[in-house]
């Protein structure tokens, strides 16, 4: 049995709708689902994040009761609760209406962690939002708050933010920005807790280079380098993703919509790391690359 995998969180978006590029199967039904959060109690995984934006996602996690409660829940607000040109009467009302709805969805209390959903809520209406996590916060209804950061700008922003405890990033073999920058390790020293999502930036890691669609076929090159890295350690493409952003030392963020691909990330979780120089050669074969293909918000609309 693999062994535990305190460090990866399961991502719920997949949940709620159909959600990643190399998503076949769609949303997981009720047993699936209820299988893929046992397999990751038992597993190790100590964490679940959804988002209010998710679809049905936070009610799907409400209704397993006594099971999610094992695991730290990390939900976040509306984007359309700071709605550009509002004032802070509506920012307030907005609000408080989206961690109402999550509250009840998710049949809590009390908030394990709360994140902004996009780091520009952060001085919407003058921070309006924000004041309104730091209050619940102190009324002890939120444990933890934070920004769920959009891009590396923002992610930076947070970082810099005395008042930000908690900073969700997107990173991956593919979008070495922030490691690169030394975000993680000026994190570290901050004292900052730190998420990774986009672990297989949206699951473009598990296709076939030549099957990229048109808008990424930037990456083919760059993918069949990697995986010619990996098939000479016997692993597959994706298990290359899985090591580079294990190596950054933070949670992983990983969805599923089936629990067999969470069996074999548990599986491939068990793995070493890379020595420094592996990682190192590793890394050095993806090139810096354009927002274009590294920010699913730019992709076609269809392709998300």
């Amino acid at each position: 049995m693999p062994g535990r995998a305190a460090g990866l969180v399961l991502g719920s978006a997949q949940w709620g709708g159909s959600y990643g590029i190399a998503n076949a199967s769609g949303v997981p039904d009720d047993a699936e689902l209820r299988r893929i959060v046992l397999r990751a109690a038992t597993g190790g995984v100590r964490g679940i994040d959804t988002a209010r934006a998710y679809g049905a996602s936070e009610s799907r996690i409400g209704a397993l009761g006594a099971l999610a409660r094992r695991f730290e829940i990390t939900t976040k607000l509306a984007p359309d609760a700071t709605p550009d040109a509002a004032g802070a009467r509506e920012v307030r009302e907005r609000s408080e209406a989206s961690l109402a709805a999550s509250r009840a969805a998710l049949g809590v209390e009390r908030f394990d962690a709360l994140l902004l959903h996009r780091g520009a809520q952060r001085h919407a209406a003058g921070g309006t939002a924000w004041e309104l996590l730091r209050r619940e916060r102190r009324a002890g209804r939120i444990d933890v708050i934070g920004v769920s950061a959009l891009d590396p700008e923002e992610a930076w922003a947070a970082l810099d933010d005395r008042e930000v405890e908690r900073i969700q990033v997107a990173a991956s073999l593919l979008d070495q920005r922030l490691a690169r920058g030394g975000f993680f390790e000026r994190a570290r020293l901050a004292g900052k807790q730190v998420q990774v999502r986009s672990v297989f930036l949206q699951g473009v890691a598990f296709l076939d280079p030549d099957a990229l669609p048109p808008h990424l076929a930037l990456l083919r090159d760059v993918l069949r380098r990697v995986a010619g890295w990996a098939a000479a350690r016997s692993l597959a493409t994706s298990d290359a993703f899985l090591l580079f952003a294990r190596s950054l030392g933070a949670p992983l963020v990983v969805g599923f919509e089936r629990a067999a691909q969470l069996e074999a990330c548990l599986a491939a979780w068990q793995r070493p790391l890379p020595s420094a120089r592996d990682c190192a050669a590793l890394c050095a074969l993806v090139p810096e690359l354009p927002r274009q293909v590294l920010e699913p918000f730019r992709w076609p609309e269809r392709a998300r």
